[in-house]
């Protein structure tokens, strides 16, 4: 039996429609088989300080501690974010980062990311780019949150090479465009999560291989169970499968 983490689920609240909440979730992970699952908070995104979504989704999982693993939502930009970062790791257990450069305004390449990197590769965690959380054609017409470029989080990666750098939420093709001189970096790994139809789990594994590929399903924005069944029904090798839907995270997260 396939053994799966979610590298990509949220737990709060989102303003342009009601989402579900853990209990939800809970039960989506039984049904799909699910192990654990990444978590961080949709608060987060929107709070002015990041850490108080970090803390309020540590307290909302203690219920069902065993099955997630808290990840911190960090603005870098923001007064503080290393002691946020030091509690969120130290006394909150949490296991990497989450970034959201479109919705906190600030650019890959800002020099003021290099202490936060610097932070997780001495820590020896992942940093997550969420490059986008819903499509912009569903998005409030009023408040369109562009994508992150995928260029953009390829030379992210490429400029911190000891860190792991996990691109959330990229369409089929887009990984290409982080590509440079045709390869992508050997630290650059992505989810699954905005995956539309059947057959684009085999396309990706054809063109960049299953070793880089990790489960995910943006809950609560996008129907857990469909990124499942997806993945069961793949016509790819059992190894393939067993790597995207779990073996990858788990050697990403020391398991």
């Amino acid at each position: 039996m396939v053994r799966v983490i979610d590298l990509n689920t949220k737990l709060g609240h989102w303003p342009y429609r009601p989402v579900k909440k853990l209990d939800a979730l809970v039960r989506a992970m039984d049904e799909c088989g699910v192990e654990k699952s990444v978590v961080s908070s949709l608060n987060a995104v929107f709070y002015l300080n990041p850490q108080d979504g970090n803390e309020e989704v540590r307290r909302c999982i203690e219920p069902h501690d065993d099955r997630f693993i808290p990840f911190a939502v960090l603005k870098p930009t923001f007064a503080k974010w290393e002691e946020d970062l030091d509690s969120c790791l130290d006394e909150h257990e949490m296991r990497g980062v989450v970034l959201y450069p479109n919705y906190h305004r600030f650019e890959l390449a800002d020099p003021r990311l290099a202490p936060l990197m610097a932070r997780a590769a001495e820590r020896r965690i992942p940093v997550c780019v969420q490059a986008g959380l819903e499509d912009p054609r569903r998005q409030y017409e009023r408040e369109i949150v562009p994508e992150v470029p995928s260029a953009d989080i390829g030379a992210f990666a490429r400029a911190y090479p000891d860190v792991t750098v996990v691109a959330l939420g990229l369409k089929i093709n887009q990984p290409r465009a982080a590509r440079q001189d045709d390869s992508l970096p050997d630290n650059f790994l992505f989810d699954i999560s905005n995956y539309e139809t059947m057959g684009e789990i085999e396309a990706a594994v054809d063109e960049f291989g299953p070793d880089r590929m990790l489960y995910g399903s943006n809950f609560p924005l996008f129907n857990p169970r469909a990124n499942a069944l997806k993945l069961a029904k793949a016509n790819i090798s059992e190894d393939a499968r067993a790597a995207i839907a779990g073996g990858n995270a788990r050697r990403l997260l020391g398991l």
